[in-house]
């Protein structure tokens, strides 16, 4: 592991992941709050409504693992700017939204980006500070994503309260622009050699995103066979990806490692 990096350089740096992790937390919370004026201002029905939440946690969690190796292999400073450059572009695009379909596409880009920034904020937060003050570096940023879930639906409230829906978008905005502007000061990209398992990629997106989709589908949907045959699907295309992490040398998900009992 490395010694962090140096003063003040290390403080930037801080700032650009708090920044990072701040606005993920607090887009993926404060629409909730809106739901009700977005359904009434697009004319659609609270319950499609909910997809604006949904689909930005489904694809959240869908590439979240994905964009982890593509990571190792691109390195990982170059993966996290990519992501905040493509969420301030979805953020721009949602402020001009005027349908329900334009929206959850830009949402979803949205989810992409800022789950390029999380894959690797981690890896980074062990890059940015020496070993000894690791423990902290890790505090400060649980820290700052209990404030921003703690912060999102106040900030949302104070937002309709004076502007229109689009506004709780933007919102997170000058979060993304500052720290894309102190991106700058994070560790040097160590891009590895080798390829990226894009069948893998593949594989654990539709694992997640057929399981998640289909449990979803359960709730609010109105054919449960429907639901239970897409979670089915979600768990056959599991096996096939499990198998085949087990054999890879650099796998997208570590399965063997819930063979040791401190991480199962």
């Amino acid at each position: 592991m490395t010694e962090g990096l140096p003063l003040p350089r290390r403080f930037w740096a801080i700032g650009a992941i708090s920044f990072g992790t701040a606005l993920v937390v607090i887009d993926g919370a404060i629409p909730s709050v809106a739901l009700p004026t977005i359904a009434r201002a697009l004319r659609v029905d609270n319950s499609a409504a909910v997809l604006v939440v949904t689909i930005y946690q489904l694809v959240l969690v869908m590439t979240l693992l994905p964009f982890s190796a593509l990571g190792d292999r691109i390195g990982h400073r170059r993966l996290y700017q990519l992501g905040q450059i493509v969420f301030t572009i979805a953020t721009i695009l949602c402020f001009f939204a005027r349908s329900l379909p334009f929206l959850l596409v830009v949402r979803a880009a949205q989810a992409l980006g800022a789950a390029a920034a999380l894959s690797v904020s981690s890896a980074l937060v062990r890059s940015i500070y020496p070993p000894r003050q690791l423990g902290r570096g890790l505090g400060i940023n649980s820290v700052v994503v209990s404030s921003a879930a703690a912060l999102a639906p106040t900030l949302g409230g104070i937002v309709l309260a004076f502007g229109s829906w689009p506004w709780v978008f933007a919102a997170a905005a000058p979060f993304a622009i500052l720290s894309l502007l102190l991106g700058r000061y994070l560790p040097e990209p160590e891009p590895r050699t080798g390829d990226f398992d894009v069948l893998g990629a593949v594989l654990c997106a539709l694992t997640f995103g057929f399981v998640i989709s289909g449990l979803e589908s359960g709730v609010h949907g109105d054919s449960p066979v429907v639901s239970a045959a897409i979670v089915a699907a979600g768990l056959i295309i599991a096996f096939f990806f499990v198998r085949r992490e087990l054999g890879e040398e650099r796998p997208i998900m570590p399965v063997d490692l819930l063979a040791r009992p401190v991480f199962a």
